[in-house]
C-alpha cells in the first residue's frame, strides 16, 4: 500500500484554505450535529444521493473506521465569514494501489446553494486529494440530471470522461452518469 504525501491523522484541527470562502476541515464527532443530519432528512438535498435518514452513530463510525482504514476521509465545509459548517467533501473510496479517489461534495444547507461554494470546495478538496492524501486522480458520477453538481464540478477544473446510458434510476427514471474526473499535475503535466 502507498502512502499519502502528508499524513492527515497528525492534527485533525489543521484547516486547508485557499483565500476563498470557505475552509475544509476533517470531520469530527463533534460536527455531526442536529443540522448536519437534518440535511440527509431533506428530499432536495438528498435527490441525487443514496445517503439518507442518517443517525448520529452512523455518521460517527463511517468517519472513523474510514480513516482508521484509510479508505476514505471526510472534511467539513465551512463558511469562514460564521464558521459554520455547510457541506461536506469525502475524498474516497481510495484505491491506494492506483493512487486514484473519488471525490464527491455535498453542499447540505440550501441558504448556501447557488452561490459557488461548491466549485470552490471542489477546487480545495482537488488540492487536499493530491497535495495531502498523494491521489494521481479524483473522479465522480453524477446523475445527468444533476446539472447544478456537473457545472460546479467542471467549472472545478474537472473534465467529463465519459457518460454511461441509463445507469440510474432517480425517482424510477433512468439517467445517465456523467463520469467527471481531475487529474493531479504532478502526475499529468499535459492534462493542466
Amino acid at each position: 500500500m502507498t502512502t499519502q504525501t502528508n499524513d492527515p491523522d497528525q492534527d485533525l484541527s489543521t484547516q486547508y484554505e485557499d483565500g476563498g470562502r470557505i475552509f475544509l476541515r476533517r470531520l469530527t464527532p463533534d460536527d455531526v450535529s442536529q443540522d448536519y443530519l437534518d440535511w440527509f432528512q431533506d428530499e432536495t438535498v438528498t435527490e441525487f444521493l443514496d445517503s439518507r435518514r442518517l443517525t448520529r452513530a452512523s455518521v460517527i463510525d463511517y468517519i472513523e473506521a474510514g480513516a482508521a482504514a484509510k479508505q476514505h476521509y471526510m472534511y467539513g465545509i465551512f463558511d469562514k465569514e460564521s464558521g459554520r459548517h455547510v457541506g461536506n467533501i469525502k475524498v474516497g473510496p481510495i484505491q491506494w494501489n492506483h493512487l486514484v479517489s473519488d471525490l464527491v461534495c455535498v453542499i447540505g444547507a440550501r441558504e448556501f446553494w447557488g452561490k459557488g461554494l461548491a466549485k470552490e470546495a471542489i477546487r480545495l478538496g482537488n488540492r487536499v486529494a493530491f497535495d495531502v492524501h498523494g491521489m494521481r486522480k479524483v473522479s465522480g458520477g453524477i446523475a445527468s440530471g444533476n446539472i447544478g453538481s456537473i457545472k460546479a464540478y467542471t467549472g472545478a477544473d474537472w473534465v467529463i470522461e465519459a457518460t454511461m446510458k441509463g445507469h440510474h434510476l432517480i425517482n424510477g427514471e433512468p439517467q445517465d452518469r456523467v463520469v467527471v474526473s481531475c487529474f493531479n499535475p504532478k502526475f499529468f503535466p499535459q492534462e493542466s
